[in-house]
């Protein structure tokens, strides 16, 4: 009996420790779920996020906002210079460039030395014992130390720069940032741009802008030179900041051989084939004359 009891209570613990076992193992082979990614953020998200700009009057990132503000700061009253033609003629190619730089600093005038109470004996000697000594000559007559070194060639102006072209050469004031973009236009011209519209500006250097003009109509026309201040993030996308705008009149002449072509141009369609069929009847009684003046001579003849 006990025997029979010992075998049950073996054969019971086996089947517990066994289930134990699967349903541990079950539960390590079942696979976990993956935690849900979040989306992407879309355009209107990324709008929502990037804050509003005062300065370019859009939405922008912080970093960028914050950037355009320093240039803008930056941006002051510079030195440009620009061969405004005047007069030009009609059909004839024209170079114009505009040259800008940032304005020289002021060379401010040292201070001078305060007063003080000293007694006119001590400053005597003091102003003595300041004063460095005199330079002992070379021994080829000149100082000791060499021959001095050359100042260094000023910096060329972009009124140097403009003034060997043709046409007026004409200075003025614009706002001036680190990134410039400058655009030429005018109506009734053929305006193509040689340079890059938007160019870095460097401290302490000139930078142009050079384009082809022509004339297509005459009279008293205007060009207009724009110039912006720009700011521009990574993934250049640039904004303007600053400007300034210039006009410059322009007086077109037209020879007489334009003219000419101007009334036939304006001429009426139906008085244009009239004056080619009248052309037509001279050209054709002008070589029946000639026929006949032909056929006489041979007669007389």
């Amino acid at each position: 009996m006990l025997r029979s009891d010992l075998i049950k209570s073996c054969v019971f613990a086996t089947l517990v420790f066994g289930l134990a076992a699967c349903g541990q193992a079950s539960m390590e082979e079942a696979p976990s779920e993956p935690a849900a990614e979040a989306p992407a953020p879309g355009p209107a998200q990324q709008a929502e996020t990037n804050p509003y700009c005062a300065e370019v009057s859009r939405r922008v990132s912080a970093a960028d906002c914050e950037d355009f503000g320093h240039l803008a700061d930056e941006a002051s009253e510079g030195v440009a210079a620009f061969n405004a033609p005047n007069p030009m003629k009609r059909d004839e190619a024209h170079t114009l460039q505009l040259a800008l730089s940032f304005a020289p600093p002021d060379l401010a005038a040292a201070p001078a030395p305060m007063a003080t109470e000293t007694p006119a004996q001590e400053q005597t000697v003091d102003s003595r014992a300041a004063e460095p000594p005199p330079p002992a000559p070379a021994p080829g007559g000149g100082l000791s130390g060499g021959v001095p070194a050359a100042p260094a060639p000023a910096a060329q102006t972009p009124v140097e720069t403009v003034e060997g072209l043709p046409g007026q050469t004409v200075e003025f004031a614009p706002l001036v940032g680190r990134f410039m973009r400058a655009e030429l236009v005018g109506d009734g011209f053929e305006i193509t741009s040689r340079t890059p519209a938007s160019q870095e500006v460097l401290p302490g250097s000139v930078t142009t802008w050079t384009w082809n003009v022509v004339a297509k109509s005459g009279g008293l026309r205007t060009l207009t030179l724009r110039t912006v201040v720009e700011g521009c993030t990574a993934s250049n996308q640039c904004y303007p900041l600053r400007s300034t705008t210039q006009n410059y009149p322009v007086d077109v002449q037209v020879g007489w051989q334009g003219q000419v072509q101007d009334v036939l141009r304006a001429t009426p369609d139906w008085l244009k084939l009239v004056t080619a069929v009248l052309v037509a009847l001279a050209a054709l009684i002008s070589a029946i004359f000639g026929l006949r003046n032909a056929f006489r001579k041979r007669n007389e003849a």
